[in-house]
């Protein structure tokens, strides 16, 4: 039995332990905050400074944000010898540095949670302790903006931990990338054990539907040596994953599957892991996963995307059949039924109904007695979607007959002035009307491809930063940078487009231009490098051709809109305030001209209506971007006439080779017509340019603009004089 001495010194020797093991050399060592991908890349590092190794079992390392918040807590663990350093931060990184200590937390893209606030700014650090017990920290609290963009790194003389923040410890360095500075090494300590380091793990699409095959992407470095193989596992069960396809390196450190998985039913989950095999090492990702949307039984319904006033494309979970799927009285919005319905012959999961009178607002289609090529009927099922009204405001241009050049733009400023300012964070939840392709996805200029495959699409919500397709954020086509932040024009929605982040941040603050040798080109074509069009030979950044008049077009609606609103704006190389200098305005008179007014665009001008009560006047009449700048103009406006276009059916319909198309002018115009398919998606131009008035005769083969047959199917023929339209459906049989 002890005697109560004994105990006392027993208990006194663990209390030195426990106060001796406080005391040890474990100090927060680093913190950083790169300027490029801060939501996956910042982190805090610990390191040991000796003399001996120590285990880390009960030990905590917290962030700590604006002095008093404490967003994310790291649990350690194992053993962190003496000379060693190791990084707490996100699960996945986007430049692929070695993390010890993940938390999914952390990361910046909810609101007033994980590092959102975390920013090297006024009160931010973090905390280390052992037991409970407060072993070191850093809490700058006095210092606005200290480690913002930069890595701030403990000095080499420090080796004990401090409860106090010292300033006088710590040296601020600027960084791009979180690899730029130095994770897992602290003041020439060995770097982090070799091994492959996987991260941006992404599905191609992002959001698999029934059917559609699926690529998968991750990025791939092993700073020991070369990497023998990456491989991807996949099977319907988290626990089976049986099936195995080669991942090859398609850009940088960028792996892909060399084929996609395959298409699966509604009601189907697919888990996958990544493999890389390294030069000393093997890297198997975490479990990850995607479910396909739908019951696996009848069909359901995915989206429904308007495609003109009276037009809507429905998208179902799986194939449907052609009979069931093409009777109009199956379709209904409310009291009102379909009157035509077509089941596209190359994608049998999508038709297009015609429904009467449709008036905006939020809007249910129902469908019932629709079957699947299995004969599952699907009845009662329904899809809420909103209808936009795309009709100019009775008198809302009245006033300007006779305008042209300064005159006019004064005109306009003053009739879309005032505007019924958002806030800047509400953008996020405008995208959910304004910027919806017709299958529900977001409709993000930067990576979307018209006419082909999008490298990958976003479902509304994926808000994120990374790796190219990890997630979306705000883009100002307009930099913020040009106009000082300011508010009404930050949160301006008609400049303000929803795209994926990376490419966001590839354009940085960059003007558009046009690129012939390009530094750095997004999965879509977009392209930043030199400038090659005339007046100015500095980095610019230049979308693809089908998106390049709807941005210009918002370049001119900000000109008009902030005219003689822009005292003290820093301006560019592009603008002078408000005023766009002559190159670019050249420039997008240009892109203007060649990409015409879009449904898309008309339906996002009606949109952004509802919400700030303005419009962009050069979307509802893009005739005014010659009146105002074309210096070779001599027009002025002019009311608008009655029946100054008429489109006519094209004949043969449907047709196998060849159809012609004819439409009447009521007087010379500029024209545009085109071809589009269902999904709205330009597939060839067949004339654009000034025209004479009288009739006119266009013949179409088939084939389009880069001289390939097109699939069978339903395709839309538009004509676009200013800002009338008429559009004609056409079947190719092939």
């Amino acid at each position: 039995m002890r005697t109560p001495s004994s105990l006392f010194a027993a208990a006194c020797l663990v209390m030195s332990m426990i106060a001796a093991d406080a005391r040890s050399g474990v100090i927060i060592s680093e913190l950083c905050d790169p300027q490029q991908n801060p939501a996956t890349d910042r982190y805090i590092e610990i390191y040991n400074t000796g003399p001996g190794a120590v285990d880390l079992a009960g030990w905590t390392l917290t962030a700590v944000a604006n002095t008093t918040t404490e967003p994310v807590t790291w649990t350690l663990s194992g053993t962190l010898n003496a000379g060693q350093a190791k990084v707490a931060g996100y699960t996945s990184t986007a430049t692929g540095f070695t993390v010890h200590f993940p938390s999914s937390a952390w990361t910046n893209t909810v609101n007033q949670q994980g590092s959102y606030n975390w920013n090297g700014g006024n009160g931010d650090g973090a905390r280390l302790k052992n037991g409970g017990v407060l072993v070191d920290q850093v809490v700058v609290a006095t210092a606005t903006g200290l480690f913002t963009d930069a890595m701030y790194v403990r000095n080499a003389n420090v080796t004990s931990p401090n409860t106090t923040y010292t300033p006088s410890e710590w040296t601020m360095t600027p960084v791009q990338l979180a690899t730029n500075a130095s994770p897992g090494t602290h003041n020439g300590s060995p770097p982090p054990s070799p091994g492959p380091v996987i991260s941006g793990i992404a599905t191609n699409p992002v959001s698999p539907t029934a059917g559609a095959t699926v690529h998968v992407q991750a990025s791939v470095v092993d700073t020991s040596g070369p990497i023998s193989s990456v491989t991807l596992q996949w099977g319907t069960a988290s626990g089976s994953l049986s099936n195995t396809i080669a991942m090859g390196l398609v850009s940088g450190s960028t792996y892909q599957t060399g084929s996609p998985i395959p298409g699966q039913n509604a009601g189907i989950t697919v888990y996958y892991k990544v493999e890389a095999v390294g030069a000393s090492a093997t890297t198997l990702s975490p479990l990850a996963s995607y479910a396909i949307p739908g019951n696996a039984g009848a069909p359901t319904l995915l989206s429904v995307g308007e495609m003109s006033d009276s037009t809507l494309l429905v998208f179902f979970s799986e194939p449907v059949e052609e009979t069931s799927a093409e009777t109009p009285s199956n379709y209904t919005v409310g009291a009102l039924t379909g009157i035509n319905a077509v089941r596209d012959p190359v994608q049998p999961s999508q038709v297009l109904v015609t429904v009467r009178n449709l008036t905006a607002g939020n809007r249910t289609m129902t469908v019932n007695n629709v079957s699947d090529l299995q004969g599952a009927v699907a009845s009662g099922i329904t899809r809420d979607f909103k209808y936009i009204d795309v009709t100019i405001p009775a008198g809302y241009y009245d006033g300007l007959s006779g305008l042209r050049g300064s005159a006019l733009r004064v005109a306009l400023h003053n009739r879309i002035k005032n505007h019924n300012s958002q806030s800047y964070a509400f953008a996020l939840t405008a995208y959910y009307t304004t910027d919806v392709k017709p299958n529900g996805k977001l409709w993000d200029v930067y990576s979307d491809v018209p006419g082909g495959t999008p490298p990958y699409e976003y479902n509304l919500g994926d808000e994120g930063q990374g790796v190219e397709g990890v997630g979306y954020n705000r883009e100002h086509t307009w930099p913020q940078s040009w106009f000082n932040e300011g508010l009404p024009m930050k949160s301006d929605l008609h400049l303000l487009y929803p795209t994926d982040s990376w490419v966001n941040g590839l354009r940085d603050n960059e003007p558009y231009g046009e690129v012939d040798n390009p530094a750095t080109t997004s999965q879509n074509g977009s392209k930043r490098g030199p400038n090659v069009s005339p007046g100015y030979s500095g980095t610019v950044f230049e979308p693809i051709d089908a998106y390049k008049g709807d941005l210009a077009r918002s370049q001119f609606y900000g000109s008009a809109r902030y005219f003689n609103e822009d005292n003290g704006w820093a301006g560019s190389v592009s603008t002078q305030g408000a005023n766009l200098l002559p190159w670019s305005a050249n420039l997008f008179l240009a892109w203007s001209t060649n990409d015409p007014v879009s449904w898309k665009e008309r339906m996002r001008n009606g949109a952004i209506w509802t919400f700030q009560n303005n419009r962009n006047p050069f979307i509802d009449h893009p005739e005014f971007v010659a009146y105002i700048y074309d210096s070779t103009n001599v027009l002025a406006v002019t009311e608008s006439p009655a029946n100054r276009i008429q489109l006519r059916q094209n004949l043969p319909n449907p047709f196998g080779t060849r159809t012609t198309i004819g439409f009447d002018l009521a007087r010379r115009e500029q024209v545009a017509l085109r071809v589009y398919d269902v999904t709205g998606r330009l597939v060839r131009s067949l004339a654009s340019g000034s025209l004479e008035s009288g009739s006119h005769r266009v013949e179409w083969n088939g084939r389009d603009d880069r001289g390939s047959i097109v699939e069978a199917g339903l395709y839309f023929c538009r004509l676009d004089v200013g800002s009338a339209s008429e559009t004609k459906r056409m079947v190719f049989a092939k």
